[in-house]
């Protein structure tokens, strides 16, 4: 909503904005945001609406590295905008969600984790849709075993066996017999999103989804 006291901004500039869409862009920052194709946005149960360039990308990459946590809210507001936040493709709800977690090491070092963060933005941002409440978070119910090279350093044919068997779900009976939908920032080749989805489909889930912020694509 819209308030006199803290005006939204652009994500882009830093612009005072006159819209309160759940895209934080000015007119000037609007066209150097990319929106993927539906054939792009969606796949092996994935999605991700934006492209990892312009004015979200810089605003994820100083989320990320520069402790830009003012940006976590309209982030995290933009995520809460997408349909598949709610439901898949068929229209049935997930129950319930959760972050791809950092190795812990890595997140003492950065001080938070930048994907949790995210879905915690989210959840405070979601409306109530026609068709029930959002899903109900499970925070850290998955964790990282082993820390992992970070995946935006390795190319694609490395992706999948850097994170392999990487993860594991901390309490299988909260997840047995659920619809579960996962929150990661940026997907690009899906092998996290793919490994936390095995993992949690091992551990008896119903169903299982990725949602992501951005979407990279052309990698080598």
């Amino acid at each position: 909503m819209w308030s006199s006291l803290f005006p939204p901004t652009c994500l882009g500039c830093g612009r005072l904005l006159r819209h309160d869409r759940a895209l934080a862009l000015c007119t000037r920052c609007r066209p150097e945001q990319g929106r993927l194709a539906p054939d792009l946005a969606l796949g092996s149960q994935i999605c991700a609406r934006w492209a990892y360039d312009g004015p979200l990308s810089r605003a994820v990459l100083q989320l990320k590295f520069s402790a830009a946590l003012a940006l976590a809210g309209p982030l995290g507001r933009l995520l809460a905008s997408d349909p598949w936040f709610y439901a898949d493709e068929r229209g049935e709800a997930w129950e319930l969600v959760m972050a791809v977690p950092l190795h812990w090491r890595r997140r003492v070092a950065r001080g938070f984790d930048q994907s949790e963060l995210l879905l915690r933005w989210a959840l405070r941002h979601a409306p109530i849709p026609p068709s029930g409440p959002p899903p109900r978070p499970l925070y850290r119910g998955l964790v990282r075993t082993r820390s992992t090279s970070p995946q935006s350093e390795l190319p694609a044919r490395r992706r999948l066996g850097n994170v392999e068997q990487a993860f594991a779900v901390r309490h299988p009976g909260q997840v047995r017999g659920r619809r579960v939908l996962v929150i990661d920032d940026v997907t690009t080749t899906g092998a996290t999103l793919q490994a936390c989805i095995q993992t949690l489909n091992a551990a008896g889930a119903e169903s299982v989804g990725g949602l992501a912020l951005l979407r990279t694509l052309n990698l080598p």
